[in-house]
């Protein structure tokens, strides 16, 4: 039976030793083999041998089964680092992940920081070392590179390996004993009562194409991917549902229009209208096709009125808040939001409890009310 006994740290690089056969046994009668290759060594016993010339047989077949990659350990980790993510991750990522071209970024970080080293020498202290000289290097636009962003590329380096470890490329995720930088990234932030009619106020001219977003966005709570590919066969009038698609969780989930503002389903009729089933409901004025981001002129809509630290994300907050302030139950909301676990929708439940404590004339909002809202039959997934 073949068996690897033990690797050094630099598996690839240590020398060939070669061992002849031997007895074992207190009678000295067993025969039993043990070599190296490659820095991993092999041993084990040849039960069918009866003379040192059928051991040697034996020995040989082995070795060369071993050569030959039969068993997949010889030439594991031997393939560079940058060959793998060109030859094999990236094709790989394109056909199996939407954010791919992400990737795509992080891809060059690794091959560049790690040029010319295989996929077994890259080890957890040479992972740790990446990790504290990538933090310390800026971006591009001179700031400080956040932990959040050395984590995303280190993520990308793990599940390189274990797709190298699918591929037999690699046996083990050096990775798996590297620990991720620590965040204190909790956000909760959302749109203030007030702030809401002096950002409408901007949305005008050349941003006039932000305020049919920004209210739908509010009364359906989509994340902006879902908003921005949402497609006309996705708005169900018949049903007053709009069917939320390419979700984060992979489900797809249904959202009544009115649950907090009637004039969302206005707002879409006018964006639906003369539409094909496949075409997007949000189109660029200046381009003529779908809107890949919105983020720097919803950023400067929000300057020119002195908003603070208000992202697009943060209006998918704000329609969670509004619901829990409406007094909707949990699992209603958490359905309408798309959440997997309760955890995540009780964080805003909570939060708006406490700030109605605190500082309830912050919670002023006509859609609130006193009484309970019962489930909305509406708002699965399927």
């Amino acid at each position: 039976m073949l068996l690897p006994c033990e690797r050094s740290l630099g598996g690839c690089n240590l020398k060939e030793n070669t061992m002849s056969v031997y007895k074992r046994g207190r009678q000295g009668t067993h025969w039993n083999y043990y070599f190296r290759v490659r820095g991993v060594r092999y041993r084990g016993a040849i039960p069918e041998a009866r003379t040192k010339w059928e051991a040697e047989q034996a020995e040989s077949k082995i070795r060369q089964e071993i050569f030959e990659g039969r068993f997949g350990l010889v030439q594991s980790g031997t393939m560079k680092l940058g060959d793998f993510i060109d030859e094999i991750y990236m094709p790989w990522a394109k056909a199996n992940k939407r954010s791919w071209k992400g990737d795509e970024c992080y891809a060059e970080v690794l091959k560049q920081y790690f040029k010319g080293k295989a996929l077994c020498e890259v080890t957890p202290f040479v992972i740790e070392k990446f990790k504290h000289e990538r933090i310390k290097t800026p971006t591009k636009y001179g700031r400080s590179r956040a932990p959040a962003s050395v984590n995303r590329e280190f993520e990308m380096l793990s599940r390189l390996f274990n797709l190298a470890i699918d591929f037999k490329k690699a046996e083990s995720n050096p990775c798996s004993r590297v620990r991720k930088f620590k965040l204190d990234n909790e956000r909760y932030r959302y749109l203030l009562s007030e702030e809401e009619p002096a950002l409408m106020s901007v949305l005008e001219g050349k941003r006039a194409h932000l305020k049919g977003m920004v209210v739908v966005a509010l009364g359906l709570g989509l994340r902006k991917r879902e908003q921005l590919t949402l497609r006309r066969d996705q708005v169900d009038f018949s049903r007053n549902v709009v069917i939320a698609a390419h979700t984060k969780g992979r489900k797809n989930r249904e959202i009544p229009m009115d649950v907090l503002n009637p004039e969302v389903r206005e707002i879409l009729l006018k964006l639906c209208s003369g539409k094909r089933p496949d075409d997007h409901v949000y189109i660029n004025p200046d381009t003529g096709n779908a809107f890949h981001d919105i983020k720097r002129s919803f950023h400067t809509a929000c300057r020119m009125v002195g908003i603070e630290n208000l992202w697009w994300h943060d209006l998918r907050a704000t329609f969670c808040t509004r619901l829990a302030l409406a007094r909707y139950e949990a699992l209603t909301i958490m359905t309408l939001m798309g959440h997997k676990d309760l955890k995540t929708t009780m964080r805003y439940i909570r939060a708006v409890q406490l700030q109605r404590e605190v500082r309830p004339e912050l919670f002023v909002h006509k859609l609130a009310t006193q009484e309970i809202r019962p489930p909305l039959l509406a708002a699965v997934s399927f």
